[in-house]
């Protein structure tokens, strides 16, 4: 890849960030609008659906403001188990090393 990308790519590893409310309604509303309008263009397609996430009422937004909870939460807990299995990579690699010095150092091979 370039060095010249204007996003980043996931490495695969890394736990995906987690989506606001927006983006959770829009996910669950774009194959309804799908199925409403087949030949719908993108662009189209948002500003309906952003329309929609606009008329909601407090209470029926409530719900995906509460998904969107629960996906930070599951970002933060594999976020910390992320950086703690990197951490442990790291410290294995480093005692690995410190081994493998302390083996030339006493001149076993």
């Amino acid at each position: 890849m370039s060095t010249g990308t204007w996003f980043k790519v996931h490495d695969g590893e890394k736990p995906l960030r987690p989506n606001g409310p927006y983006v959770i309604f829009y996910k669950e509303e774009r194959p309804k609008l799908l199925l409403e309008f087949p030949n719908i263009s993108f662009r189209e397609g948002a500003d309906r659906i952003s329309a929609r996430f606009q008329a909601l009422t407090p209470t029926q937004r409530e719900k995906y403001t509460k998904m969107s909870q629960l996906e930070m939460e599951r970002y933060i807990r594999e976020t910390l188990e992320w950086k703690n299995a990197q951490l442990d990579k790291e410290r294995y690699k480093w005692e690995s090393l410190e081994w493998k010095n302390e083996i030339e150092r006493i001149g076993f091979y």
